[in-house]
């Protein structure tokens, strides 16, 4: 007990002695413990919210077979109307050059189905349009169990069931490693197109990142669902 004692006293005389000698250590310690939780927390929460999932059976696993005819939900304002499938998108001017890729790779895997058409150019006032940006957004409930990496959606103007789409898709880049990757900008395109979140993980749209960059059986359903 009394080596410990004295281990004791001789580490609290030498923190005292550092901090005597530079008394700005505990505000540079500080911030750089703020820091590195917040570097860190976006992966601890992506792991919590996997393990979470896993307990409580809230997820479906399937492949194109079992799916079936199966469709990816709709969101609210391309529900029972009709559209175009041509799409005018572009980039707003500080979007870098890492989000227009994985954008353009999400542009070409929807062209690709042959579904929708997606051209670069500004939409006119009667067509529709879709704005790629970029934001930023921080993580600011501890106890959150989920990171925000982007944003999309459709925003329909509708005159007697015919629905023209001014949508969005963008990144949050506060969190790059985690955000700029082709499976979320797959994701955040799919809303801007009308897609709703599956509960299948096979689907680009299952609300949590499992990097899939393939539209499912579902998900091309769904799109045919919007795009009769």
């Amino acid at each position: 007990m009394k080596r410990k004692s004295w281990l004791w006293l001789l580490i609290l005389a030498s923190i005292v002695l550092v901090i005597k000698r530079d008394p700005q250590i505990i505000p540079r310690v500080e911030t750089e413990i703020r820091q590195a939780t917040i570097r860190v927390q976006p992966y601890v929460y992506s792991l919590g919210d996997s393990i979470n999932r896993k307990i409580n059976g809230t997820t479906k696993t399937a492949n194109d077979k079992q799916v079936g005819k199966v469709a990816t939900p709709v969101e609210s304002p391309l529900k029972n109307v009709t559209t175009s499938n041509t799409y005018y998108f572009h980039f707003k001017k500080d979007v870098p050059q890492s989000v227009r890729d994985v954008f353009t790779n999400a542009v070409n895997a929807y062209n690709d189905t042959g579904i929708v058409r997606l051209i670069p150019g500004t939409a006119q006032p009667n067509q529709n349009g879709i704005t790629f940006f970029v934001y930023h957004k921080k993580i600011q409930n501890i106890a959150s169990n989920t990171v925000e990496l982007g944003n999309g959606g459709p925003s329909a103007l509708t005159i007697n069931h015919y629905a023209i789409n001014s949508a969005q898709a963008g990144l949050n880049i506060t969190y790059p490693n985690l955000s700029v990757k082709n499976s979320v900008a797959l994701h955040e395109l799919g809303h801007a197109l009308g897609l709703a979140h599956s509960s299948y993980t096979n689907s680009v749209m299952y609300p949590v990142d499992q990097g899939v960059s393939t539209l499912s059986t579902a998900d091309l359903n769904g799109l045919r669902n919007i795009y009769k």
